[in-house]
């Protein structure tokens, strides 16, 4: 009787000792998944921080031109079975960039408590917006006009140069090089037409007062809208400096 109890007893002790192993288990793993989203969460707050609640909430309008800017931020999964202690304090997220994240960036989120660690986390941040697209193939030396442009919402984070939004910005400027229909337009591949090239007849414009005189002359140098150039009177054979102020015209100061 006496060893039955005894057998029992240690029966029952065997299961308590493995019972409690089998939580310490439990609890370990639970503080592991628990430090690894703290490490996820810390990353999405820091990274979201850039961004307004609108603009990761993202916008529908009836066309491209209404829709604003729009925000999808994918955090790279942090692998579970990496060893990572759970963090007593706040985890500090940083990374060597200041301006807004845009495009596939790394996060550094450190860890200060009494088990210091630090971790890089990559994260890719695309930011679709409006903007600007050619509607039709252009030949190098177009003319841009309305026809021609359309919007159309784009990853502006995989878009090289300056984009743009605006169609005043592209509106009567010539195209530098060819570009296919449906191209997003940057304002590197444009320039303003020559409303002036050298050897062109320039009809010289001077106003003083109520008063203006109006001349002949011979570009030497081209140039566009505003550009200040040197052009030779006809009548005097005078070279000036003039403004060009339309097609195959330019303005002298007195």
């Amino acid at each position: 009787m006496t060893d039955s109890f005894d057998k029992a007893s240690q029966l029952r002790g065997i299961g308590l000792i493995g019972l409690a192993l089998g939580l310490c288990a439990a609890t370990a793993q639970a503080q592991n998944i628990s430090a690894h989203e703290q490490l996820s969460a810390a990353v999405s707050e820091y990274v979201e921080s850039f961004f307004s609640a609108e603009e990761l909430q993202g916008s529908v309008g009836r066309s491209a031109e209404d829709v604003g800017r729009r925000v999808e931020i994918d955090i790279s999964r942090i692998d579970p079975r990496l060893p990572l202690s759970q963090c007593e304090q706040p985890l500090i997220a940083s990374m060597n960039q200041t301006q807004r994240p845009v495009g596939r960036i790394n996060v550094k989120v450190e860890c200060f408590g009494s088990a210091p660690w630090t971790k890089y986390v990559p994260v890719n941040v695309q930011v679709y917006e409006p903007v600007l697209i050619t509607t039709r193939p252009l030949a190098r030396g177009e003319v841009l006009s309305q026809a021609d442009l359309s919007f159309e919402e784009s990853d502006v984070s995989l878009l090289r140069g300056s984009y743009l939004q605006s169609p005043e910005l592209a509106l009567g400027m010539e195209v530098k090089r060819s570009l296919p229909a449906g191209a997003p337009l940057v304002q590197e591949a444009l320039a303003a037409p020559l409303l002036v090239k050298r050897g062109d007849t320039v009809t010289l414009s001077a106003k003083a007062g109520t008063v203006e005189i109006r001349q002949q002359g011979v570009a030497l140098q081209s140039g566009e809208l505003g550009k200040r150039i040197n052009v030779r009177n006809t009548n005097s054979d005078m070279v000036v400096q003039a403004v060009v102020t339309g097609l195959g015209e330019a303005s002298v100061g007195f």
